[in-house]
């Protein structure tokens, strides 16, 4: 297993422990994982890249890595009323989706890349989440939950760029 591969599985199952110490109210073990697992998406690349293996597996397993982080810190902060309960559950939808529609396609051969606003929402999503993770006062909440909107709506825009890799076709 490659530095960079050990990086995208760090992230894939850092949601885990992150779910459980939110839902222990156990904020600041939580924040710190968090943010190590959102910052390793940029070393994992960079590894990756450096290595010249930024394609295969590693073009997959990121992004549903990325996935996984934001969905189980998405879920355990809606649970605990620290997120929107509406934008959590768009977030999760499109996520769960956009990940299906990753895997079928690799599966098919196809390589789906990010494109900048898919990136942009991902990014959105970190600094989002990381704000309501901390949460040290309500302003820093507040932008929390607008950032987390703002990944929503980018999502949602970003959505028609995967449609046509779908087998099935909207008329």
């Amino acid at each position: 297993m490659t530095a960079a591969n050990a990086l995208t599985l760090f992230r894939a199952l850092a949601g885990i422990p992150i779910l459980v110490a939110i839902g222990y109210g156990e904020r600041t073990g939580a924040l710190l994982l968090f943010t190590v697992a959102a910052l390793s998406d940029a070393l994992d690349g960079y590894l990756a890249r450096r290595a010249g293996a930024a394609e295969g597996y590693g073009m997959l397993f990121d992004p549903l890595a990325d996935k996984a982080l934001v969905l189980l810190a998405v879920i355990a902060l809606a649970l605990t009323g620290s997120a929107p309960l509406g934008i959590a559950a768009i977030i999760v939808v499109r996520e769960v989706f956009v990940g299906a529609v990753r895997v079928l396609g690799y599966r098919s051969g196809l390589r789906i890349h990010a494109g900048v606003l898919a990136k942009l929402k991902t990014a959105c999503e970190m600094a989002a989440l990381t704000l309501l993770i901390a949460r040290p006062s309500d302003l820093v909440a507040s932008v929390g939950a607008v950032l987390l909107t703002a990944a929503a709506l980018i999502g949602i825009l970003t959505l028609p760029a995967y449609l046509p890799h779908t087998r099935w076709r909207f008329t």
